[in-house]
């Protein structure tokens, strides 16, 4: 299962163009969830584009800066004194509960009695009652379930071991913030302490106006993140090296200067040579080969059919340095230089060997 770890402002993120409240939306990206703020009210009720949908991460990291630079142990003091006004809230509503829970067990153990004291022998009043008895017991089971669920919930939301951790780290909230042992949930528990509600603007930049509880506002700007685009796009700068390195190196060389001078690519990644040669094709970049090609340089074949001799000589005698060869992929692939208008005198084998030589004709 895919971890959906952003989306910090879920349920407190106001549209400031229509006045509704957005919803956070996850999209795949890069075999991560990220989350999206979305205005869907426009859209759902009349069909239309929504009013704005805004890449969360960025207002994420935003907030929690701002919750750093502001937060300060009287604030964090502040917190806990509404925890435990909602902590007192939380109490009355399980007292109520209790007494709901033993109105239904009164009414229950009434119904029992009243079943046991039937006389059997009047079959119709002992079945009604006995229904009787039967729809009671399973109204104080749903409710006793229903207690339980939310007596669960309420430890949950307000937990001793998460109130010790701020009062421990109020004079150093960022630790705490921080901290990757805090889970997504209770991050977003302690800022919905914090802020009251979030709304968001997007034009040219995103305009962030934050509400914070006991009614302070402040206002701050973020740029809008770069489209999947523009953030896998390779830098000019990067594009521009590969470019000069191609003049005298194979995409496998170009790869490994590329590495030793510091260069990544979008995902932070080393280059290799297919990340190279996939580069090249998206900026229509030459490659070492057809450098070599404009400079005349000549295929083996090309060389063999002007000497009179196999391909395979001719790759004997580049390898032998015989023949000057530039080598423009892997495998050792090459193209040879030119020789003119030369004449090739064949050399002889024995113990006496002599090699090939070219003079000019």
């Amino acid at each position: 299962m895919t971890d959906r770890r952003g989306g910090l402002l879920q349920g407190r993120v106001i549209c400031g163009r229509c006045g509704n409240r957005m919803r956070v939306r996850y999209q795949r990206v890069s075999a991560r969830l990220e989350p999206y703020y979305v205005c869907h009210d426009v859209a759902a009720h009349d069909a239309g584009e929504p009013c704005q949908s805004v890449r969360g991460s960025a207002i994420d990291d935003a907030i929690s800066l701002l919750l750093i630079e502001t937060v300060r142990p009287a604030a964090i003091e502040v917190a806990l004194a509404v925890e435990d006004e909602i902590a007192e809230r939380i109490e009355q509503a399980n007292s109520m509960r209790l007494k709901q829970l033993e109105r239904a067990r009164y009414e229950a153990e009434l119904a029992r009695r009243r079943y046991m004291n039937v006389d059997p022998a009047n079959r119709m009043v002992a079945d009604t009652l006995e229904a009787d008895w039967n729809d009671r017991l399973r109204r104080l089971d749903a409710l006793q379930q229903e207690h339980d669920r939310l007596r669960q919930s309420d430890q949950n939301l307000l937990g001793d071991e998460a109130r010790t951790r701020i009062r421990v780290l109020a004079d150093d909230f960022a630790n705490l913030w921080n901290d990757k042992r805090v889970e997504s949930v209770e991050r977003k528990r302690m800022l919905g302490l914090l802020i009251e509600d979030v709304t968001l603007i997007k034009s040219e930049r995103v305009s962030i106006h934050v509400r914070f509880r006991g009614g302070c506002t402040t206002s701050l700007d973020v740029d809008k993140p770069k489209s999947m685009a523009l953030v896998r796009k390779t830098q000019p700068a990067v594009v521009s090296v590969i470019d000069e390195l191609l003049e005298t190196y194979t995409d496998q060389e170009v790869a490994t200067r590329l590495n030793e001078l510091g260069h990544t690519n979008w995902q932070h990644q080393r280059f290799t040579a297919r990340k190279v040669a996939l580069i090249r094709t998206t900026y229509s970049l030459r490659s070492r080969f057809e450098r070599l090609r404009s400079l005349g340089l000549l295929t083996g074949a090309e060389l063999a059919a002007q000497l009179e001799v196999s391909q395979t000589t001719i790759h004997q005698w580049g390898r032998q340095g015989l023949l000057k060869r530039q080598i423009y992929g892997h495998d050792h692939r090459c193209l040879y230089e030119p020789l003119g208008d030369v004449v090739l005198l064949r050399g002889t084998g024995g113990r006496k060997a002599t090699p090939p030589t070219f003079i000019t004709a």
